[in-house]
């Protein structure tokens, strides 16, 4: 039985899910105000209460001289999952400010060794593998592991972690025969700026940054995180958190096709217009693309969120109306928190500008945590979509959490890190999210550079890496589809089509077309018109699916990789499977792929789509001696699993 502390809630796993207990002496996460940690040692008050979807919540109240402090602790019926928060109220007569608060504290049980597997966010400069996973001991006596999460410039030198990880009391070998482990997850819904620190024994999620200014009566919200318990390997750990997030955070799929193929313009940079988006609409009804999005450069300039005169001089009206009329969603880009600063607005209010640094394409930031800026720009944004009739937006730019220390805003010099993400850019996106409800989000950070749950509550899908070559776009899914669902793993394809490019972009989310298309070859087309089918045929499979990771696509050499990878999807019931697999270049010409996750004694047929050939094997024979693929440098094969019914005996 695996235990552990979470404040005063003891938290146990048994075979029916959690069971808690009221442990007096666990600590609560720790509050700062006025650079001074709160004693938590006053009377709790405990209610109990029943939320409308069938959760229990448990609310800790402490008053603790000046302050209030409250926590909540949500579990649902039969789920092995935990999702607390909390709030600091000012019960003086003078102004306190927050100066630290603690997401999660978690005080570990004795064992012999735990382990602490992560997995690493995008960055352009860090290094040229994206997404690689660790596991790393939490050895007794030794320093501290620490990891950084949430919204960081795509240019950050150094790594920083997406919002998730596991802890168990197995290794996992890198080979993946995977040992059994118990343990747990802890996903982190806070957009701005964290870290956690892991010990042998405790681990603790922090806000970085904070100094929240409370006046008499108010209340300061302390973001949420979770944790979970699983039994198994790495991707079991992965995948009770992802079962756990698409019925809990993500939401809703927009609808049963979901995740789309679109088009993105990009492959024509800045240079589009009224002519080449039309144009391009023809060509995605063509290949079966579902949505449309113009990418930067339609607008006028960054931040002034009017279509270009000169390249649309009859407004985005009649591209909207064109990409409708052939049966596509019509989506724009915009950089949120972006402003040129010879914009309209940034002459008009150059005080909410943090600086005037050109960090993103020439534009500078805006600083979202200032009450007028984000009413501004949460006005454009409704503007655009009924002037334009969007029906998706991809969020970009360069930090969505900037820092800002200006004395003259409505949030605290210093406090930039909480102000711009919960009051900043989560409220524009919760904002418009009510008033236009139909619309959809997804999320870019110049990259993948903000993965956390606060960003898959609100978004309904995420960019892995960004607009980059094949083999790192396959590191991107990789190593994403561990903590999240695969529809959060968008691809946006570059490369010109083949049979491996478009291989690649068959596993996870929406598949994103970013080339030239109105230059494409009749053949072009055709080819890629196939290959879509063909990822039509397993994107509810794929989205649906336990996702077993078999060969992680670790060196990517020259930009082009190295070697083999592969990935897998399970059905649910176990009935299907489909096998992506790859070769870069070098290694063996063969190789044997070992898919795992499938019934024991269930009998399967195999079949490779390119070799022609087919098997009818045990699932646990496919598991144990596997099938060996035979593939040429840069190629791709596709090996599909459907059990076949069991006969009676006669």
């Amino acid at each position: 039985m695996t235990t552990w502390n979470i404040g005063p809630a003891n938290v146990q796993q048994t075979n029916d899910g959690l069971a808690w207990t009221l442990v007096a002496p666990s600590e609560l996460p720790r509050v700062e105000v006025d650079g001074q940690t709160v004693a938590l040692t006053g009377p709790v008050t405990v209610e109990r209460s029943v939320a409308a979807d069938g959760a229990e919540v448990l609310r800790f109240t402490i008053t603790a001289g000046k302050v209030q402090v409250t926590r909540w602790f949500q579990a649902w019926p039969g789920e092995a999952f935990v999702r607390t928060w909390g709030a600091v109220e000012n019960c003086s007569d003078r102004e306190l400010t927050v100066t630290g608060a603690e997401l999660l504290r978690l005080d570990l049980t004795a064992t012999p060794l735990w382990y602490l597997f992560h997995v690493n966010q995008f960055s352009w400069r860090y290094r040229p593998d994206f997404f690689n996973e660790f596991q790393v001991p939490l050895t007794p006596g030794g320093a501290p592991l620490e990891l950084r999460m949430g919204a960081f410039p795509a240019a950050c030198w150094e790594a920083t972690s997406c919002g998730w990880f596991a802890v168990s009391d197995a290794a996992q070998n890198a080979l993946h025969k995977q040992q059994v482990g118990h343990g747990f997850v802890v996903g982190i819904e806070f957009n701005g700026k964290s870290r956690v620190l892991a010990e042998a024994t405790q681990i603790v999620s922090r806000i970085d940054e904070l100094n929240h200014r409370l006046a008499p009566g108010e209340t300061f919200e302390i973001p949420a995180c979770f944790v979970g318990s699983y039994e198994g390997d790495w991707d079991d750990a992965g995948h009770v958190t992802q079962r756990y997030a698409e019925a809990h955070v993500h939401p809703p799929r927009p609808d049963d096709r979901y995740p789309w193929v679109q088009f993105n313009t990009w492959g024509f940079g800045q240079d589009i217009n009224e002519a080449t988006a039309l144009a391009a609409i023809d060509r995605c009804a063509q290949l079966g693309a579902e949505v449309i999005v113009l990418d930067l450069g339609w607008a006028t300039q960054i931040g002034e969120w009017r279509a270009d005169p000169v390249k649309f001089p009859r407004g985005l009206l009649p591209v909207a109306e064109h990409a409708h009329a052939r049966g596509l969603k019509f989506g724009l880009h915009m950089p949120l928190a972006q402003v040129n600063v010879d914009s309209p607005v940034a002459r008009e209010h150059p005080d909410w500008l943090p600086h005037r640094y050109p960090e993103y394409f020439g534009a500078a930031a805006l600083c979202l945590g200032h009450q007028p800026c984000r009413e501004w720009l949460t006005t454009q944004i409704v503007r655009l979509i009924d002037d334009y009739q969007v029906d998706y937006f991809v969020q970009d730019g360069e930090d969505m959490v900037k820092r800002c220390d200006r004395a003259d805003h409505t949030h605290a010099p210093g406090n930039s890190n909480y102000a711009n993400a919960v009051q900043g850019l989560d409220a524009v996106i919760e904002t418009v999210r009510a008033l236009r409800p139909h619309v959809i989000w997804e999320n870019c950070e110049n990259g993948g550079c903000m993965l956390t749950y606060k960003m898959a509550r609100l978004y309904t899908t995420s960019v892995t890496v960004d607009n980059i070559a094949t083999y790192a776009t396959r590191q991107g899914i990789y190593g994403a589809s561990y903590p999240f669902s695969p529809r959060y793993s968008v691809r946006y394809m570059q490369d010109d089509p083949t049979p491996y490019t478009l291989r690649s972009a068959m596993f996870g989310g929406p598949l994103i077309l970013m080339q030239r298309i109105t230059d494409w070859t009749p053949e072009q087309m055709a080819l890629t018109k196939a290959a879509l089918d063909q990822y039509k045929e397993f994107r509810a499979l794929i989205r649906d699916a336990r996702i077993v990771h078999l060969l992680p696509p670790r060196w990517n050499v020259q930009g082009q990789g190295w070697g083999w990878d592969a990935i897998q999807a399970v059905a649910p019931d176990q009935s299907r499977s489909v096998v992506m697999v790859y070769r870069a270049q070098g290694d063996t010409p063969q190789k044997v792929i070992r898919p795992r996750g499938l019934r024991t004694e269930g009998i399967y047929r195999v079949r490779l789509t390119d070799a022609g050939k087919t098997l009818e094997l045990t699932g646990e024979a496919i598991a144990e001696q596997g099938i060996e693929i035979a593939l040429p440098e840069f190629s791709a094969e596709i090996i599909q699993l459907s059990s076949l019914p069991v006969l009676a005996d006669h």
